[in-house]
C-alpha cells in the first residue's frame, strides 16, 4: 500500500516538473507525455504483480487451513463412540464431526451441507454464505460430491444439492446435538 502511494506521488511530481519546465517545446511535451505513460505502465505492472502475490498467498492460506482442519479431525476421532447400528460414529471431543466408516465431516463441511440443505446452490452462493475463498469452497464441494454427500447438476457452474447420504449426515448431527 505504501509502495503504491509512493509511486503515485512520484508520478505526479515528475509529471508536474516536466510540464512546468520554462523552455517547454512541442518535442519536450511529447517526451513528458511518454514519461508519464511509462510511469503509469510501470505502476500498473507492479500492482498486477502484487495482486498475483496476494492471490498466491490466499491459496497457500486455504491449503494450510485445510491441513489444520484435517489434522483436527484425525485427533478428534480417537475417543469415538458407536451410535445406532454402527453406521454413524460420533466423536466425544467434537460434536461437529460425523464419521461413516472413516469419513469425517468437519465444521466447514457441515456448514456447506447446512447451506445447501436450505436449497440447491451454486458454488458462488455457497461461498457468500460460508465466507471462504473460491478455491477453498470449490475444493470442499468437489470432495463432498465425490464422497456422495452432494449431488450436482447442470454445467459450469454446477448446481449442488444434498444427496440422501448428505441428508442422513445432517440429520444424525442435528439429533446428536
Amino acid at each position: 500500500m505504501m509502495l503504491e502511494v509512493t509511486l503515485a506521488v512520484a508520478a505526479i511530481v515528475i509529471a508536474t516538473l516536466a510540464l512546468l519546465t520554462p523552455k517547454l517545446k512541442s518535442k519536450k511535451k511529447v517526451d513528458a507525455d511518454d514519461l508519464i505513460l511509462a510511469i503509469t505502465e510501470d505502476y500498473s505492472r507492479r500492482i498486477n504483480k502484487l495482486e498475483g502475490r496476494i492471490v498466491d498467498l490466499q491459496v497457500r492460506l486455504d491449503v494450510l487451513e485445510s491441513q489444520v482442519e484435517k489434522e483436527q479431525r484425525q485427533r478428534s476421532r480417537a475417543p469415538a463412540i458407536q451410535k445406532g447400528l454402527g453406521s454413524v460414529v460420533m466423536s466425544q471431543e467434537s460434536k461437529g464431526d460425523v464419521t461413516k466408516t472413516g469419513e469425517a465431516l468437519g465444521d466447514f463441511e457441515l456448514s456447506i451441507l447446512r447451506c445447501i440443505g436450505e436449497g440447491a446452490k451454486t458454488p458462488s452462493e455457497v461461498r457468500s454464505v460460508v465466507g471462504r475463498s473460491r478455491e477453498h469452497v470449490a475444493r470442499a464441494l468437489k470432495e463432498l460430491y465425490e464422497r456422495g454427500f452432494l449431488d450436482r447438476s447442470g454445467g459450469r457452474p454446477f448446481i449442488y444439492s444434498l444427496s440422501d447420504k448428505g441428508r442422513a449426515a445432517l440429520k444424525s448431527v442435528d439429533l446428536s446435538v
